[in-house]
């Protein structure tokens, strides 16, 4: 009696011709066909089917035109909305400075009056000359002339009309020292503005870079996945040649079934992943509704170096510019100072006057045209203006206390972010050091597992065990590598290391 068996493998039929068994020559009859089968599993896990894993194969590579980190930040400063208020705000710190150099020129001014009236009496009586006598000493009648009513009456409009000119300056000489305290303050204002905007440039790049740096860690660990995923499917085709060589249990095929699922489940939570670490690197972009672009791969390698946290720390000290903010801001508090104080002083003024009238009317009496020429100073001093001055300078002083405060809180600040960026760092590099360690061994795990269930000694929750932890290997690595990257590209920013000075932005005037 003729016994055969059919495996299908890529539309190919291979069949084993086993001819009749006798009583003598069984157990040669076995080895026989254990190798015969083992040869058979070796053809099959040679020709696994390609399509099926053609179908679901969800590529992180594709022909998307590539976008560079430093063209992504350049894109972010390009337009992004923080940058332009902190411009805005430089522009508000310049005015202010111009608004004090301001302060040292005179007051000028001109002005010129013009206006027109007509007047009407209703009913006045009309006059006629006269004259009246009068008696003097000698008894002589002297006749006087004047103006005498007639009983008549009439309405009188009299019009008239006039103008002036004038100018006039004034220059304030001595105000208690307010306008070159006013002036410094303003300036270190600017000069903390514009700190506070190069800081704000650092926080919008570093925002992007954390941003590649996830999308690139969601790519490595969609391909982890993909590979995973392919390996399982691989190893469902060798379960199933093992289960109808008669070698695997139904039970092993159905492990392995649930095991392919699971990796087709993860690959669709990867590829979501991808998606949304996309829609943050185009938002920190200022581009929401971008089109699809590809990133660079090749600046996920790193060398794992670094520093020691004192010099760090000594680096943020002398170039971090949110600390040269506040201690430009402090500078500024302490002109405010002397500002408050210029109350306590007496003020001197300088003063120059020129008016000229043309008044045509006639009630007025001297000439018709006139001008004037007034100069001279003025000194005012306040003895007592109700503690108002005592009270502000009172509250400058504890205006700067509170900026002294600041900068020291924002210097410690800066020393636990260091220390906690260096911490980051270090764990990350010695996770991605016991990650490669561990990807050997779970590669060497998965070899022996799938030896020993080939030859009976293992099963398949083996193999399957040894699939996930050769998964888990290989994303714990990629995940060390992106926190690494992204712990290094945060401690740039906080140790004040200028990145992309090739990129120039273009301020809104």
């Amino acid at each position: 009696m003729m016994a055969s068996l059919a495996i299908l493998l890529d539309d190919t039929v291979v069949k084993e011709v086993i001819p009749p068994s006798n009583p003598q020559g069984s157990l040669g009859m076995f080895q026989m066909n254990k190798l015969c089968s083992l040869g058979l599993l070796v053809v099959a896990s040679l020709l696994v089917p390609q399509t099926l894993l053609a179908q679901e194969t969800v590529s992180p590579d594709s022909d998307l035109p590539i976008l560079s980190l430093e063209q992504c930040v350049g894109l972010a400063l390009e337009s992004n909305p923080t940058l332009m208020i902190s411009d805005e705000r430089q522009n508000i710190a310049s005015q202010s400075v111009t608004e004090a150099y301001g302060s040292f020129l005179p007051d000028l001014s001109l002005s010129r009056d013009w206006g027109k009236s007509s007047r009407t009496d209703f009913d006045s009586p009309i006059y006629a000359p006269g004259a009246f006598p009068m008696i003097d000493s000698a008894g002589d009648t002297l006749w006087f002339s004047t103006s005498v009513p007639t009983g008549a009456e009439q309405d009188e409009t009299v019009n008239s009309e006039y103008g002036t000119w004038g100018g006039s300056a004034n220059l304030n000489v001595f105000n208690g020292f307010s306008k070159f305290s006013s002036l410094n303050s303003s300036k270190s204002q600017l000069r903390a503005s514009e700190a506070s905007g190069g800081y704000t440039r650092e926080l919008v790049i570093e925002e992007v870079s954390t941003a590649y740096y996830n999308l690139l860690r969601n790519l490595r660990l969609l391909q982890v996945a993909i590979e995973t995923r392919d390996q399982a499917i691989q190893e469902l085709e060798r379960t199933e040649t093992y289960f109808r060589l008669g070698s695997s249990a139904k039970s092993d095929v159905l492990q392995q079934r649930v095991r392919v699922e699971n990796t087709r489940l993860d690959v669709v939570v990867a590829d979501n992943n991808v998606k949304l670490a996309f829609v943050d690197l185009a938002f920190s972009m200022n581009r929401p509704l971008a089109a699809a672009f590809g990133v660079d791969k090749s600046i996920l390698a790193t060398d794992y170096s670094m520093e020691s946290v004192n010099s760090l720390y000594e680096e943020a000290l002398a170039n971090r510019l949110d600390l040269v903010s506040s201690e430009h801001t402090l500078d500024a508090r302490g002109s405010d100072v002397t500002t408050a104080s210029a109350g306590l002083y007496p003020s001197v003024n300088l003063f120059g006057r020129y008016s000229r009238s043309d008044n045509e009317s006639p009630y007025k009496f001297g000439s018709q045209v006139s001008s004037s020429t007034t100069f001279g100073y003025s000194v005012n001093w306040n003895i007592f203006d109700r503690m108002q001055s005592w009270t502000g300078r009172g509250k400058a002083k504890a205006n700067v206390r509170i900026a002294e405060y600041e900068l020291e809180q924002a210097r410690m600040n800066v020393q636990v972010e260091i220390r906690q960026l260096h911490f980051t760092q270090l764990e990350a590099s010695k996770r991605a050091a016991v990650s490669r360690e561990t990807i050997i061994q779970s590669q060497e795990e998965l070899r022996l597992a799938q030896e020993r269930l080939r030859v009976g000694a293992g099963t398949t929750l083996d193999v399957i065990l040894a699939q996930v932890n050769l998964a888990n290997s290989r994303g714990q690595e990629v995940q060390a590598m992106c926190d690494f990257l992204i712990a290094k590209s945060k401690m740039d920013r906080a140790v004040g290391r200028p990145r992309f000075q090739s990129i120039v932005r273009t301020k809104n005037d």
